[in-house]
């Protein structure tokens, strides 16, 4: 692909009153093509512009051109990588647990009797247990008079410094993984591959999971959260689920069926997986992004 540049004007109109407008600014770009919205919020946030309005771009149009600095926009998609499974009705995250269901409370057809003609609405219902798709544990879940979701502070599931640790093709995986890494006071996300096996009747079987000398370490070490993107943190061949106790004991949030964990660095972003504020919940579905901003 040919270095592309664009060629602008622009027409800027402040809340305050007044405006400003500029004429033939040339910006390269990383594609072939760039929207007037990612444009105008290129121009405001590069004039560091305050009390901005409306926003015109005027006169738009793409010269091949070698470029002379790093185009703006060349990194704009891998500012966050999405890290959940989507959620659809029938799923099966968790054998033995019942899917979801996602249906219509109130259909766009069964609607227009209650509007205008031309307007309509859909109000969804959805029914699940808290355990589905790619979810947060807190120590309600394992706990009876641990904190549940309303009770965790916000800042325990947002913008949370993060390390990635690689154990793929690798079962049990202990301490030794984390031995020598950065971790304290970080959300430790480790990376096994078993996402492949997602929707698919291998997921649920002989998945990776963290020993209890790894969970005793990362407990020691005072990290703020652990996700995997397995079937379970814990061994699920027998009935004791040691990492969740002394994880969720530590309030040490888990994250479980995390996805695109490959796509993250091992260090050098941010991560967050921010429930719903609900009382006498341990557990709900997430999304799970990371962030590099």
């Amino acid at each position: 692909m040919n270095d592309k540049r664009v060629v602008f004007d622009f027409d800027i109109t402040f809340t305050n009153g007044g405006g400003i407008q500029g004429q033939d600014f040339r910006l390269d770009i990383a594609s072939d093509t760039i929207t007037d919205q990612q444009l105008a919020d290129y121009i405001v946030h590069d004039m560091q512009l305050l009390m901005v309005g409306k926003v015109d771009i005027l006169n738009k149009y793409y010269v091949t051109a070698p470029h002379k600095h790093t185009p703006f926009n060349a990194i704009a998609d891998d500012k966050y990588i999405d890290l959940s499974h989507v959620i659809f009705d029938g799923l099966v995250t968790y054998k033995g647990l019942p899917s979801p269901i996602i249906c219509d409370f109130l259909s766009r057809e069964q609607s227009k009797t209650n509007y205008e003609p031309g307007t309509e609405f859909q109000i969804g219902k959805i029914e699940m247990v808290t355990n589905t798709g790619t979810y947060i544990d807190c120590p309600f879940h394992r706990f009876q008079h641990g904190k549940d979701l309303s009770e965790m502070k916000l800042e325990r599931f947002a913008d949370q410094e993060a390390i990635t640790i690689n154990a793929e093709n690798t079962t049990a995986i202990d301490k030794t993984y984390f031995e020598g890494k950065e971790i304290r006071n970080r959300a430790v996300l480790v990376y096994t591959g078993w996402a492949r096996h997602w929707n698919t009747p291998r997921y649920f079987e002989g998945h990776p999971y963290l020993t209890a000398d790894a969970a005793e370490y990362l407990k020691a070490c005072n990290v703020k959260l652990v996700g995997i993107d397995s079937h379970n943190i814990d061994n699920t061949t027998g009935k004791s689920r040691p990492v969740h106790t002394i994880l969720l004991g530590a309030e040490i949030l888990i994250v479980e069926h995390l996805c695109n964990l490959d796509k993250l660095p091992e260090s050098g972003y941010r991560f967050n997986a921010v429930p719903p504020k609900f009382k006498g919940a341990g557990t709900f579905p997430v999304r799970a992004y990371a962030s590099f901003i």
